[in-house]
């Protein structure tokens, strides 16, 4: 009896470890093709009772390459965080922490956010008709409406009312792409206008984003906009400078304060980098190496 009882336990591990799901075997699936398989076998590694730290790990680290691979960016992002947060030694999180930054500053910006504050949502919509001139159901004449003015209030509506929550980083983020969108840094600007106009426009710029950085520290969009600052600088220096009648007509007073300021937001992007390489920090010491002198 007691020999039988045995055999049994035996015969009930062997089964239980056959149906125990392995990393060994998701990597198996996935390269045949069998991804749905392969993910539902790495969710199982990830909360079966018994999994190892070790095999958990490779499973989060996995769903990522998996995500990554199928262009789910957010969700690849997702996956790797949850890995960095859970397992912070292991060999996994050291290979993707850079990985993260990098593409958080690529892709966040351009990314859709859930909202659950129905107030937020339509803060959010109606600034982006605006910016967008987008809208689902009817068609709206804008013209001689200040578009540009009807989306900074609902942008600043929401950053006002959900201030250092996740809504409110959003608005930032649409503001200072609304902002971006002027004229004002359109390189075709007649030239009767640009530099004060310009001038106006990219104070309001920089004093947004200052906000914008000051209340969110943290944000992965934050070396995307310095770019674009830096970027703005530079190239209204090269229109300015390529105008003969303007430089002609100031020859004596002409400065590269643009070209200088572009700069300035190009290092900052490096100093703000550190060491670590990234999409921004290779992309603004390539521009600093590239500039047109006058």
């Amino acid at each position: 009896m007691r020999k039988a009882i045995t055999t049994i336990i035996v015969l009930l591990c062997t089964i239980t470890v056959s149906l125990a799901a392995s990393v060994e075997k998701a990597v198996l699936l996935n390269q045949h093709g069998l991804t749905i398989d392969a993910k539902r076998e790495l969710i199982d590694v990830i909360f079966q009772d018994g999994s190892t730290p070790i095999d958990q790990a490779k499973a989060y680290y996995l769903l990522g390459n998996i995500a990554f691979a199928e262009d789910k960016i957010k969700v690849a992002l997702n996956s790797w965080n949850y890995l960095v947060e859970k397992y912070p030694k292991s060999d996994e999180a050291m290979l993707v922490g850079d990985r993260i930054t990098e593409l958080s500053e690529i892709v966040i910006s351009n990314s859709k956010e859930s909202i659950d504050n129905a107030i937020a949502r339509s803060y959010l919509k109606n600034a982006e008709f605006w910016s967008k001139r987008d809208s689902d159901v009817f068609q709206i004449d804008p013209v001689r409406i200040p578009q540009m003015e009807a989306a900074l209030k609902w942008y600043n509506k929401a950053i006002a009312e959900f201030r250092n929550s996740n809504v409110a980083r959003i608005a930032y983020n649409g503001k200072l792409h609304t902002i971006l969108a002027s004229k004002a840094f359109n390189l075709n600007t007649s030239f009767s206008i640009a530099e004060p106009f310009f001038d106006e426009h990219v104070s309001f710029l920089v004093e947004t984003f200052g906000h914008f950085e000051r209340e969110y520290p943290d944000a992965p969009t934050l070396q995307a906009f310095r770019y674009q600052i830096g970027q703005a600088y530079w190239l209204h220096h090269l229109k300015m400078f390529e105008d003969k009648y303007y430089v002609k007509m100031f020859e004596d007073k002409y400065e590269d304060k643009y070209l200088d300021l572009g700069k300035i937001w190009f290092e900052k992007i490096i100093q703000k980098a550190g060491p670590n390489d990234s999409f921004y920090r290779d992309l603004a010491q390539r521009r600093l190496e590239n500039l047109k002198p006058r």
